[in-house]
């Protein structure tokens, strides 16, 4: 076993630098998984603060090795969930066994009309009204919940740095305008949208653009950690055309990206689905100022070749690799993401590909992180 010569932080600053590093970083991100090795039930996972807290330094006590923090409960845990969380929600124990996942319910809580509000107003004021619709409750217990989750998130990013952990985000930006947008209006009517308002929905896109910039950057520095989550998928080209990207996410998108990293912020960019045929867009963005997270989706080995000597990409162990496959076939894939990017030089943040699942095989999550000592020093 070797020994690490950098901090955890230090070494998530070199691997966003494109600078050498003694190992690669290792980054999963945990999520649920941490109650049920643990043993505690998902219900109590998602509802006891403190056990939840304590799962998570379980994981991390029996894998060291997991360096850098990739999961942020704050914004989903029972006592915010349903007065600002990301969406209805559906928790373990209402509704659902009590070891349930969790679940996100998509509907048309945003119609048409409401873009004026965006337009008259600002984009914040209108998610707002939107959480207000979402949960069915009061403005006044949305911006409770806004401020509990604060004070949850700054518990974690403490607890993340007690342990000798980085934190891989200190603030979580959510989706970006348009993919916002496709949640709030649900994905069928914010396509018709896209097709029928044309001038009038760019308009909106950028105005909510640089709302988001006006709020995000102040909270984003209050967090003491410059580095912030930007979530994506329906952006991509799995789901729309190269001309539709280019008219109606990327101007945007790469003022947003471009903003933040002139303000000294380092975006994560957590993209699910399938962004290969969107690749060699980032190229447009500077070299050694964002991270790219994949899921699986996208082909990780195109993106190593592209991307390599432009950005710190990460990922993208599979859930079927957590889940349904033998330990020996995680580590192959294991062995085979480490080497890529060891031999080209070029910089991974090894990572699950999105979540850890909650039903992950204990054995394969071991492999995992055994990984890191069989294939990933660089010393």
């Amino acid at each position: 076993m070797g020994k690490d010569s950098m901090t955890a932080e230090e070494r998530i600053v070199a691997a966003i630098n494109l600078q050498p590093v003694d190992r690669i970083v290792c980054a999963p991100i945990i999520e649920q998984y941490a109650g049920q090795f643990a043993g505690l039930t998902n219900k109590e996972y998602m509802t006891d603060w403190d056990k939840a807290m304590a799962a998570v330094q379980k994981v991390w006590e029996t894998y060291p090795v997991w360096d850098c923090n990739s999961w942020m409960l704050c914004g989903r845990f029972a006592s915010v969930a349903h007065k600002c969380g990301p969406g209805q929600m559906r928790l373990p124990g209402e509704g659902l066994d009590d070891n349930a996942q969790y679940q996100i319910i998509e509907f048309e809580a945003m119609n048409r009309e409401d873009y004026a509000i965006i337009k008259e107003q600002s984009f914040d004021e209108y998610r707002l009204t939107f959480l207000e619709r979402c949960h069915k409750t009061s403005r006044e217990e949305v911006l409770a919940g806004l401020k509990e989750s604060a004070r949850l998130r700054a518990d974690e990013i403490a607890r993340t740095l007690a342990r000798g952990q980085s934190s891989c985000y200190g603030f979580i930006i959510g989706t970006f305008p348009f993919e916002a947008f496709s949640i709030m209006r649900s994905l069928e009517k914010f396509y018709k949208d896209m097709f029928q308002m044309g001038g009038e929905l760019e308009e909106v896109l950028t105005k909510a653009t640089k709302d988001l910039l006006a709020s995000a950057i102040p909270a984003i520095k209050a967090t003491g950690v410059n580095r912030v989550f930007v979530g994506g998928v329906r952006g991509c080209g799995q789901f729309i055309s190269l001309k539709h990207f280019e008219r109606f996410v990327w101007p945007n998108l790469k003022y947003f990206l471009t903003t933040l990293i002139e303000n000294d912020i380092v975006p994560i960019l957590h993209y699910d689905g399938d962004w290969t045929k969107n690749l060699e867009y980032f190229l447009e963005l500077p070299k050694g100022k964002f991270v790219l997270e994949l899921d699986s989706a996208t082909d990780m080995f195109k993106a190593h070749d592209i991307l390599k000597d432009h950005c710190a990409i990460m990922g993208d162990v599979s859930a079927s690799l957590f889940t349904v496959a033998s330990p020996s076939e995680l580590d192959e894939y294991a062995k085979k993401l480490i080497t890529t990017f060891r031999k080209s030089g070029a910089s991974l943040i090894y990572s699950s590909g999105c979540n850890v699942p909650i039903n992950a095989k204990h054995e394969n999550v071991k492999a995992f992180f055994d990984a890191v000592e069989k294939y990933g020093r660089f010393d």
